[in-house]
């Protein structure tokens, strides 16, 4: 027969084929102990893991929330002396001040999401006009020898405003023989000079403020009844105004020390204050609503740093604002300090039969797995396999049985019984006797 001829009646017959399961009861100790340990730990999966643990007869909501934050303390640098400061002493009296949350809160009413920015450090450039003057001699591509260095409208990336093609002496008195490009820019350029020289923050002493943080949650899908604040029922006024968060002998508290959330994040504050940077205050709900909703309903914090440390350029956290005073005059502040953002996540758990039903469902089915198991290691790695392959399959060949080997198509008349496995035992195949010859 053509091969292809062949392979396509071979293809064809698996048209005319059906597979039906066959119980063998297999009567083994090895085997029989195997399956019964492998069906305890499925069940056990079931019941410990699935349905106890992770709380499988619950339906779960996650939690909506809204927060709110409140920066209280002053802090006073009048003492310092312009030298200490590192300052000019033309300008050390902008750093000599009071400063309280409307100062060093940016902005004052907390950013997205409850979020909020404290200034640990600043470098302030005064008097600022609408102006020409030289570009900032630390730019260094605007280095001029002649007027055909500069190009009239060019913006380099990293200046401070937009050349009106003349190469000037610029006023700096570190780089008193060097000569720029002018600009047109808010003149003076930004000063750069971190007070202290960069070895400590202006404000290192914010550590000491604090932060009231509210946070309001709910349970959407299982009621109104199911809301809250962090605040606790049996807080008072009194309370709040005197507590102050530690994980183990006040965890519930929700008024913090900046410093105590930096130290909780593993940084050291003084080094963090410096330049600045990011941190995450997580608020973790993990309520069972099947019990006292008050009791077992309670907020779990986090501190986190988000910023990497250990970074070369551009480390920290700054952005710059103005305080503008009368037309075409301001003093431009660049602040640098630390952000904090507060993520609130977490979800509640209510007894429905629901989820029940359908976690027991899926640990049913797999109790097949240990059929499936023994199944192979019967067939496959026990010594008798071949007697247990013998007596699981056996095969049938029907009176009106299609033989891909066969071009007739009507040469299976001739089978007027069931065929079957060669070694199957006499008894197993009488039912060939019932089908009459087809002659």
């Amino acid at each position: 027969m053509n091969f292809a001829v062949q392979y396509f009646r071979e293809t064809i017959s698996l048209f005319f084929e059906y597979d039906t399961p066959k119980i063998v009861h297999i009567k083994s100790k090895k085997i029989g102990i195997i399956n019964r340990l492998f069906q305890l730990v499925i069940i056990g999966y079931i019941v410990g893991f699935a349905i106890v643990y992770k709380k499988g007869y619950q339906e779960s909501c996650p939690v909506d929330s809204v927060v709110t934050t409140k920066v209280k303390g002053t802090l006073f640098t009048g003492n310092i002396s312009s030298g200490e400061l590192g300052i000019s002493p033309n300008f050390s009296h902008l750093y000599q001040r009071i400063w309280d949350p409307t100062d060093y809160v940016i902005p004052a009413s907390g950013g997205d999401q409850g979020g909020f920015f404290i200034l640990t450090n600043v470098v302030i450039t005064p008097n600022q006009s609408r102006g020409v003057c030289p570009e900032d001699p630390k730019v260094a591509e605007a280095w001029c020898d002649t007027d055909d260095d500069c190009q009239t409208g060019r913006s380099l990336e990293v200046g401070n405003g937009v050349e009106t093609g003349k190469c000037v002496k610029t006023h700096s008195h570190h780089y008193n023989t060097l000569k720029t490009c002018e600009i047109y820019a808010w003149c003076p350029v930004e000063m750069e000079q971190l007070p202290f020289n960069g070895t400590i923050a202006l404000l290192e002493g914010s550590k000491r403020f604090t932060v009231l943080i509210k946070n309001v949650i709910q349970f959407p899908k299982f009621g109104k009844q199911y809301s809250r604040r962090n605040i606790l029922e049996n807080s008072t006024q009194t309370y709040l105004q005197n507590c102050t968060y530690h994980h183990e002998s006040d965890p519930f508290c929700p008024v913090f020390k900046i410093g105590d959330i930096v130290e909780n994040a593993g940084e050291n504050y003084t080094e963090v204050a410096i330049k600045g940077a990011v941190f995450s205050i997580g608020i973790t709900w993990d309520c069972n609503l099947d019990f006292d909703f008050k009791e077992y309903c309670r907020p779990k914090y986090s501190f986190q740093r988000m910023d990497s440390p250990n970074v070369l350029i551009s480390p920290g956290t700054n952005f710059r604002t103005g305080e503008y005073h009368e037309e075409n005059r301001r003093t431009l502040f660049k602040n640098y300090g630390i952000k904090f953002l507060v993520n609130v996540e977490g979800q509640a758990g209510k007894f429905n039969f629901v989820p029940l039903l359908i976690n027991v469902g899926s640990g049913l089915a797999l109790l097949s797995l240990a059929t499936i198991f023994c199944d192979i290691l019967v067939l496959k790695c026990l010594k008798h396999r071949d007697y247990y392959q013998d007596k699981k399959y056996l095969v049938i060949r029907g009176p009106d049985a299609f033989d891909p080997t066969s071009a007739d198509d009507h040469s299976n008349a001739q089978y007027s019984q069931f065929d079957c496995q060669q070694g199957s035992r006499e008894e197993d195949c009488r039912i060939r006797n019932l089908i009459p010859n087809s002659d």
